[in-house]
């Protein structure tokens, strides 16, 4: 998540699919948008939940659709859906059918919410059936109907394949009879966080003068900001370029404001305090270094994230959109437990296709947070 110069290292889900080869596969199912071939897409999360989605093809942008198929570790059949989005937005369709090379594989129903239809067992069946093979999935309504390519299916869900260890199983979703048989993975646990007391945004207890100029004169003694992680090299641009006042980078943006240099302090709780500064700036993102400050030992600051770009109420948030239209978003959250920040989730709206914020959200990190009622006061 970062400005469009560096994303690439950082993450393929802020990489726009133009830019890639047409036919050219990249990225690890679990980081940003995951594995991606063509038209579709595959990203994991922490606990090997797949998901696996496919869209028109990019030409068909006026009329927008994509397909998700939720993989669950040792479950034989994904759960499907499909999403479509019609020139006249209020539009009620009645009857909506899906098709597959020209054979109408009955009606599709809405899910509980009317955001996305979703496949009965038998048609998802038939879909993967289809999936070794040139297939034209349309989905029709009335007079109206919308494709979605089969251009990468195949590549995407032997990965998904391979990722939860289903290769030459009958738990395959496209590679049953292939000879380097692998054993199915089981589910990983869900992490589990509790959350912690922290100050609230309305009760948040600001730092005495003493306290804030004793932090302001003595932070950059505590960070490394010198550290190539943050700065990087003559050859390779770091994580948080404007940390440190050398830098070429904090000497140009010191024209748009001192002030916009600063380091924040924070109160967490009672002993620690959140020291942020901005890290870079592009045209339209930015993102903050937040870093942890143990009161009693404040040498031993301890860096969560350069990424971030909001604090509140024991959340360090981190939200970045893909393009100037914002289409496309990427967010993460770290949770206050009470001795550090911890990761509670991460995901992308993945590679959107005509959806204004994206069709659906593809987690590479998920946990429970176990709130406490008494962690923002």
């Amino acid at each position: 998540m970062k400005k469009l110069t560096i994303l690439l290292s950082a993450m393929m889900g802020l990489l726009p699919l133009t830019s890639i080869s047409a036919h050219a596969a990249y990225g690890t199912p679990f980081e940003g948008w995951g594995f991606v071939q063509d038209d579709w897409q595959v990203v994991c999360d922490n606990t090997l939940t797949c998901r696996a989605a496919g869209y028109a093809d990019e030409s068909m942008f006026d009329t927008p659709a994509s397909i998700l198929l939720t993989v669950i570790p040792k479950k034989a059949l994904p759960i499907a859906q499909i999403q479509f989005l019609s020139e006249t937005s209020d539009k009620t369709y009645h009857s909506v059918e899906l098709w597959l090379n020209g054979k109408n594989q009955g009606m599709l129903q809405p899910d509980a919410d009317g955001s996305a239809y979703d496949l009965t067992a038998k048609q998802t069946q038939q879909l993967l059936s289809h999936s070794r093979q040139n297939t034209k999935i349309e989905i029709r309504a009335g007079d109206e109907n919308w494709s979605i390519s089969d251009r990468g299916m195949s590549a995407v869900l032997l990965k998904l394949d391979e990722v939860q260890g289903r290769v030459g199983t009958p738990l395959a979703l496209v590679s049953k009879n292939n000879p380097n048989r692998q054993t199915p993975k089981a589910a990983k646990p869900v992490p589990v966080i509790k959350q912690a007391y922290a100050y609230s945004e309305k009760h948040k207890k600001p730092l005495d003068a003493k306290t804030l100029a004793y932090l302001q004169a003595n932070i950059n003694k505590w960070v490394d900001i010198d550290a190539k992680e943050l700065i990087g090299s003559e050859d390779d641009m770091g994580d948080c370029e404007l940390v440190n006042p050398k830098n070429d980078a904090y000497q140009r943006m010191q024209e748009y404001g001192a002030d916009r240099l600063a380091w924040t302090f924070t109160p967490v709780d009672a002993t620690h305090t959140l020291a942020s500064h901005l890290c870079w700036q592009g045209a339209y993102n930015e993102s903050y270094g937040y870093w942890l400050i143990d009161n009693a030992n404040p040498r031993s600051s301890q860096l969560i994230t350069t990424a971030g770009n909001d604090y509140s109420d024991g959340e360090i948030w981190a939200v970045h959109k893909d393009r100037g239209i914002g289409d496309c978003w990427n967010h993460a959250i770290w949770v206050w437990n009470g001795q550090t920040f911890a990761k509670s989730e991460d995901s992308s709206s993945g590679m959107c296709r005509g959806f204004a914020g994206g069709a659906w959200d593809l987690p590479t990190y998920v946990s429970e947070v176990v709130k406490n009622d008494s962690k923002a006061q």
